[in-house]
């Protein structure tokens, strides 16, 4: 097993790093402490144990299994944490599955810049959906509002699904057009969709583009020919007081609910 002590920054609290001998052959633990999911794990952690009124002692983490993306960098981290709750005296469950944050994003067509917004509930315009394979699931075709990452150095929405939006459609999403849904909270910012062993917080975005009825149609014959030709992923149109019954997808209900909030917010 090789091991290191990290120091938090601002407790000053220490714990062990361990590693199997058969990941730091091909991974360094210098490598695994960079992994920016773990930074943002440990620096939350600092902060929580230097001001929560329950203390929690965290002495060791000890890495389970590492999966890399194709260029070589880090893409998932498990890892057990020994953990402990100070004033009961008891161990914590301490199983950590490490991704990262990502991008949520609701796209709503309107044929009128004029059209006045309404509740999701009422709203006829529609929404951009993504139609692929997650054999997370497993489905074959899950539909699903489009995720991906913002751009660090652009601002812009960025990832598989935002390539596949501008590929298809030609469509591209500017900072400034972002409508930031995500209510604000301490620590992270984002939503926890699978808090109990997962580090993901989802950042939730809405973007409106205005097109005529003629490139709707348009738009839309388009992506049925793409399910036709066997495209890997495919993207869909369905109207926005439709969309909860048209997808499992979690993302999208909780994107039409921060809709409707923000859309109500506005209206006072």
């Amino acid at each position: 097993m090789d091991a290191t002590t990290l120091t938090l920054r601002l407790c000053k609290a220490q714990i062990r790093l361990e590693c199997p001998l058969s990941l730091t052959r091909t991974i360094s633990l210098e490598t695994i402490q960079k992994f920016p999911p773990l930074v943002q794990w440990l620096d939350t952690l600092d902060t929580q144990t230097l001001n929560a009124k329950d203390k929690i002692a965290v002495d060791k983490i000890t890495v389970q299994s590492i999966d890399e993306f194709s260029s070589g960098k880090i893409g998932f981290l498990k890892f057990t944490v020994s953990a402990t709750h100070t004033a009961e005296n008891k161990q914590l469950p301490g199983t950590v599955f490490l991704r990262g944050g990502s991008v949520a994003m609701l796209i709503i067509l309107r044929t009128s810049v004029d059209e006045k917004r309404k509740h999701s509930f009422q709203d006829h315009s529609f929404v951009l959906l993504t139609e692929q394979p997650c054999m997370a699931a497993p489905a074959f075709n899950m539909v699903e509002i489009p995720a991906g990452m913002l751009d660090d150095h652009t601002g812009e929405f960025a990832g598989t699904a935002a390539r596949e939006i501008q590929e298809e459609t030609g469509l591209v999403f500017d900072s400034s057009e972002l409508i930031d849904l995500t209510p604000r909270g301490d620590g992270p910012h984002g939503l926890f969709p699978s808090v109990g062993a997962c580090d993901e917080r989802i950042h939730f975005f809405a973007c409106e583009k205005v097109v005529t009825d003629e490139q709707l149609e348009q738009l839309r014959g388009k992506l049925s020919g793409l399910r036709d030709d066997g495209e890997l992923i495919t993207l869909r149109l369905v109207k926005m007081c439709d969309l909860w019954r048209e997808t499992r997808d979690m993302k999208a209900t909780t994107a039409m609910y921060l809709w409707d909030r923000w859309v109500h917010e506005q209206s006072q």
